[in-house]
């Protein structure tokens, strides 16, 4: 399934539920969220599908952008290989 990363590009939101609930997540400014995966768009183009089924959510692209999942860092041993053309 993976994960999908999400700067907010507008003010700070709360999502999932109203501001002060146990289950809302403030989301300020700039900050980027790890939402479940996968993202499509939606049929207008101008929203983000982030999830599957019952647990896919919309993300207006006004207010999101879709951020590159950070590369994984390699170990000692693989950047070594990969320097010796065996990885």
């Amino acid at each position: 399934m993976g994960a999908v990363r999400l700067r907010n590009l507008g003010e700070a939101v709360h999502l999932y539920a109203p501001p002060d609930s146990p289950n809302s997540l403030p989301v300020d400014s700039g900050q980027v969220i790890t939402v479940a995966g996968p993202v499509e768009e939606n049929e207008a183009g101008d929203a983000y599908l982030c999830g599957e089924g019952d647990a896919q959510r919309a993300f207006p692209k006004s207010r999101w952008a879709v951020e590159a999942t950070p590369a994984a860092k390699k170990t000692p041993a693989k950047a070594a290989d990969d320097e010796k053309g065996d990885g």
